[in-house]
């Protein structure tokens, strides 16, 4: 954001509070009831073109049972829907529908209609709810965040480079629903005003109940996380309490992030941080997770295991399969097995390119990737852009060398550029696909991968694999990031 250039005007509203709250928290439930409604309405006609003895319409009496939804999902926190990250709203959509769909299930029992809910019906409905409820949600915060109305007013109280910090992050993110409106430093600017691009307001810590006053039932944001605690509890006391929503931003960087739990022990906040990784039984989960649908994965893709097999064979000369050695858990070295997509001397290939292109080889030292890799064969292209070059890690998945979600699996040259974070790394199996996979894949920078591998290591949870494999999913159809 810009400093100078700013105008002298007074606030700007986009709208009267109740009206954004209202179309905001509106357009949410909306989604979802289009999730649901659409979940519902295939589970039942899928069931039914494979001849069961019922008609649709029978379902129409389970219409009021809609309620139970929005009541699970307002009490496990998915309303009012704002503020709260991708990840952690897919688990507690996957939380709220599971317990909605045992509710049902015990209603239709103690009201002996169970006769006429199918048990295919219901596992369905479920499967198709937890992943059509997030896209709903996902397409509506598409098109609403293009309209004026929409998001929840919100201030930004603190310090000047972290209230810069996150006046980017949410004007860079609109589907969180957060609208700055106010930017106040806790330091007195050099200048006051709206500036014209962003309407948000610029001043120190006295505007703050006058933003108060202005946008009734906003946020606050208080960035100061390299204050201590005590100015916190005052610029807290003095300004914060004007604010009906107040987040503070703690100086907690690199910490887990997701399902942080606040206690009160002795009278005193705590974040309580639970290792997911560590236990046995989170192993033992991801371990079984990882086996049935990598087996089950390895029998539906058998088709195009064998047409890649020949396309391969008959393309160009050399082996079917190449294996490179990775890093695995705690060190070990495993092959990873993929599709062979280069050509036999591709060491060879790419040294004589390296040393006659600059600008090859500076690209290769940045990312150990190239955009158009001389050495990859035409067949190899078309495999790497639609990632069936890497169906054959399902027998690492098998063998347990790797997962199906985790860090994207390093050479030894690769070490140095990890740093500190290696040792993260080494606490987990490497995955088929991660987070780097629905992050932009080759189209980020390698210090952003470094810190997505991180990130998940700290805030693993089945619930965050589940996510990203949904996620590959859609990366892979629209080969996004991908050479």
């Amino acid at each position: 954001m810009s400093t100078v250039a700013l105008t002298h005007l007074p606030y700007r509203r986009f709208a009267s509070s109740v009206f954004t709250r209202l179309l905001t928290h509106g357009s949410i439930v909306l989604s979802d009831l289009a999730g649901l409604s659409l979940a519902s309405s295939l589970a039942v006609f899928i069931r039914y073109f494979f001849h069961a003895q019922f008609v649709p319409g029978d379902y129409v009496q389970f219409i009021p049972a809609m309620l139970i939804f929005f009541a699970t999902f307002a009490i496990c926190g998915l309303y009012p829907g704002v503020g709260t990250s991708p990840v952690e709203e897919f688990r507690l959509i996957l939380r709220a529908s599971s317990f909605s769909f045992l509710l049902l299930i015990g209603c239709t029992f103690f009201l002996r209609k169970g006769i006429l809910s199918s048990r295919l019906v219901m596992v369905l409905a479920w499967s198709l709810t937890i992943l059509l409820v997030p896209i709903s949600r996902r397409v509506m915060r598409g098109w609403c965040s293009r309209k004026l109305w929409w998001g929840i007013p919100t201030v930004i109280l603190g310090e000047y480079k972290a209230g810069i910090m996150m006046l980017n992050l949410l004007e860079g993110h609109h589907r969180v629903g957060l609208r700055p409106v106010a930017l106040l430093f806790e330091e007195k600017p050099d200048f006051y005003g709206v500036q014209a691009d962003t309407n948000v307001f610029c001043g120190d810590l006295t505007h703050a109940r006058r933003c108060a006053a202005e946008y009734r039932d906003c946020y606050a944001v208080i960035a100061m996380p390299s204050s201590g605690s005590d100015r916190i509890r005052a610029v807290f006391n003095e300004y914060g309490t004007q604010y009906r929503r107040v987040l503070i931003i703690p100086d907690l960087f690199g910490i887990r992030s997701l399902s942080v739990a606040a206690k009160d022990v002795c009278g005193v906040l705590a974040l309580e941080l639970d290792e997911k990784l560590t236990p046995f039984m989170a192993q033992l989960i991801k371990r079984g997770f990882d086996l049935v649908f990598s087996i089950g994965g390895a029998i539906l893709a058998s088709p195009v295991l064998l047409l890649t097999c020949l396309a391969v064979r008959v393309s160009s000369q050399g082996p079917i399969f190449y294996g490179q050695s990775r890093i695995g858990k705690n060190g070990e070295i495993f092959k990873v097995w993929k599709f062979r997509s280069m050509v036999l001397d591709a060491d060879q290939v790419l040294r004589s390119h390296l040393d006659s292109d600059p600008a090859l080889r500076e690209e290769w030292q940045r990312d150990h990737k190239l955009r158009r890799d001389p050495r990859v064969t035409r067949i190899g292209n078309f495999l790497r852009k639609n990632s069936l070059d890497e169906l054959p890690q399902i027998w690492n998945v098998i063998c347990g060398e790797m997962s199906l979600v985790g860090p994207r699996p390093i050479t030894h040259s690769e070490i140095k550029r990890y740093g500190k974070i290696f040792g993260q790394y080494l606490r987990v199996i490497p995955g088929v696909t991660g987070l780097w996979q629905i992050s932009g894949r080759n189209n980020t920078t390698y210090e952003h991968r470094t810190r997505i591998d991180d990130y998940y290591v700290r805030n693993w949870s089945l619930s965050l694999d589940i996510y990203i494999l949904l996620r590959t999913f859609k990366e892979v159809f629209f080969a996004k990031g991908a050479y």
